[in-house]
């Protein structure tokens, strides 16, 4: 097998030489460096990677984990990449498919030395399994975890999520559906919190019914639909804790013969692509910034640096789907 020292000697210079060639780092003039580049050409060299990796103990690579494609991932991996590019950083995208033991591969990829550092989107393992594997690296998420060993870059949906059932509320609207994540989700928990005490400060009754929990993201939209369709008594405004499911739920209802928001109102959460393509009032929660403190929070972990990370809001954007409800006469 062709080694660094066959390269220097074909190209009649330094081992030091060559290796400053493949790591791109020190100076190496121009005549010198075509001189290697042909020499590695000549001898098919191709660096071995893994035995440098292990050799420097970096990568510059951050694994990126995620069960599978849904609406906000497009604009957090876009988001999440850029700032790596600008800190000369790659992302390695890994689709677990809620697999456990494919997201436990992943993750001992940082025991490997394959990469330096992961960042959750979304698990399918408890957090007290993941979290041993932060001896062997940082890890940064987005979910709210309470850990010292897991940054989150999580934000405060209980304000967030009450703010927007104080709008609707404020708009006229006093039945109120939820559509909620996993249950077993602190922000779901913290949005459950919100929703009790919405109630019991505007002296609302709960109707369980009106609580729906979306369990796989797919096509729950439009099987909540469904239900609403079929409720004897219906919501007359329906609060998302993400936009696309929202945007499903929408586009059913329209199959099925209604109009939003005369029918019905509806309110988002994300303000992702989906939301501005279809006029959906929603909350944006600073997604992007969240995304840059997640890799901020991996890059100074692994540079021992002190980086500040953004500042992190939460902001109302209303369009079309809420609109100021007009009272009802009496008779």
């Amino acid at each position: 097998m062709t080694t660094i020292i066959d390269v220097a000697k074909q190209a009649n210079v330094s081992k030091s030489t060559v290796s400053r060639v493949i790591s791109g780092n020190g100076y190496v003039s121009q005549e010198s460096r075509k001189k290697v580049l042909e020499a590695m050409e000549a001898l098919s060299y191709s660096p071995n990677l893994i035995a440098r990796n292990l050799q420097s103990g970096e990568t510059k690579t951050i694994g990126f984990l995620a069960q599978g494609f849904f609406d906000p991932l497009g604009i957090f991996l876009q988001s999440f990449i850029s700032i790596a590019k600008k800190y000369n950083y790659y992302v390695t995208l890994y689709f677990t498919d809620g697999d456990k033991k494919k997201e436990i591969d992943a993750l001992n990829q940082m025991k490997y030395k394959q990469i330096d550092g992961v960042f959750i989107l979304t698990r399918a393992n408890k957090w007290d399994l993941i979290e041993p594997y932060s001896i062997y690296g940082p890890i940064s998420t987005w979910h709210r975890i309470d850990s010292e060993r897991i940054y989150s870059s999580y934000i405060d949906h209980y304000s967030g999520y009450y703010r927007s059932l104080d709008y609707l509320y404020q708009r006229g609207y006093r039945s109120i559906g939820h559509v909620l994540g996993n249950f077993e989700n602190l922000n779901t928990k913290a949005r459950l919190k919100a929703i009790d005490d919405f109630h019991r400060a505007k002296q609302i009754p709960i109707n369980d019914e009106w609580i729906f929990q979306d369990k796989s993201r797919i096509n729950n939209g439009r099987t909540i639909a469904q239900l609403w369709h079929k409720m004897t008594s219906k919501t007359d405004a329906m609060a998302f804790y993400t936009d696309s499911v929202a945007a499903e739920f929408i586009s059913e209802l329209q199959l099925l013969g209604y109009s939003v928001p005369e029918d019905v109102a509806v309110i988002g959460f994300d303000n992702s692509e989906i939301s501005r393509l279809m006029h959906i009032t929603t909350v944006d929660y600073s997604i992007k910034r969240q995304a840059e403190n997640s890799f901020i929070y991996l890059h100074n972990q692994l540079n021992k640096e002190t980086i500040p990370e953004q500042e992190i809001s939460v902001q109302l954007i209303e369009r079309q789907t809420v609109p100021l409800r007009k009272p009802e006469k009496e008779h």
